[in-house]
C-alpha cells in the first residue's frame, strides 16, 4: 500500500531554504573573493613600477559578481518576507500539527504493513531457496565427485 505525500510549495519549510540560500551566500563570497584576487592587477610592494596592462575584464568581472550577490540577498529577503507573512495564529499552528501527526500516522501504518509484506516474500524466496537445495542434495547435484587428492 502507497500513500502518497502531498507536497506543495507552501509546505516546503522556508527556513530550510533561506538557510540553504544563506550557504549559498557564503560559498559565494568565498569564490568570488578568490577570483578577484586571481583577476585584480599586480600593486606596488616597495614603491617599485608596476607594469599594468589595460584589462577590462577585472571592472566586468566584479559587476557581475556584485550583481549575482545583490540577487542572492535579494531571494534572502524576499524568503525571509515569506516567513513574516506566514505567521500563522495559534489555532492554524495546532491543526497543521494534528494534520502532519495524522499523516506521519497514516505513512508509519503504511510503512508496517509494507515491512511485513516484505517479510512474507522473503521467507517465501527462503522457502523456495530451501526446497530447490533439498533437490539438488537428492540428486547429487552437489556432489564434489572425485577428490583429486597428490
Amino acid at each position: 500500500m502507497e500513500v502518497e505525500v502531498e507536497e506543495t510549495t507552501e509546505d516546503v519549510d522556508v527556513i530550510s531554504r533561506i538557510h540553504h540560500e544563506v550557504a549559498s551566500l557564503s560559498h559565494m563570497y568565498y569564490n568570488f573573493t578568490g577570483g578577484l584576487q586571481e583577476l585584480a592587477p599586480p600593486m606596488s610592494v616597495r614603491g617599485e613600477a608596476v607594469k599594468v596592462e589595460s584589462d577590462t575584464s577585472v571592472e566586468y568581472n566584479a559587476q557581475e559578481l556584485a550583481t549575482q550577490i545583490v540577487d542572492a540577498h535579494k531571494k534572502i529577503d524576499k524568503l525571509i518576507d515569506r516567513l513574516e507573512e506566514a505567521g500563522a495564529s495559534e489555532e492554524e499552528d495546532v491543526r497543521s500539527l494534528v494534520d502532519l501527526q495524522e499523516r506521519h500516522e497514516r505513512m508509519k501504518e503504511a510503512y508496517s504493513k509494507d515491512v511485513e509484506q516484505g517479510d512474507q516474500v522473503f521467507d517465501a524466496i527462503q522457502d523456495c531457496y530451501s526446497l530447490l537445495a533439498e533437490y539438488q542434495l537428492k540428486h547429487g547435484k552437489f556432489d564434489p565427485g572425485p577428490s583429486s587428492s597428490s
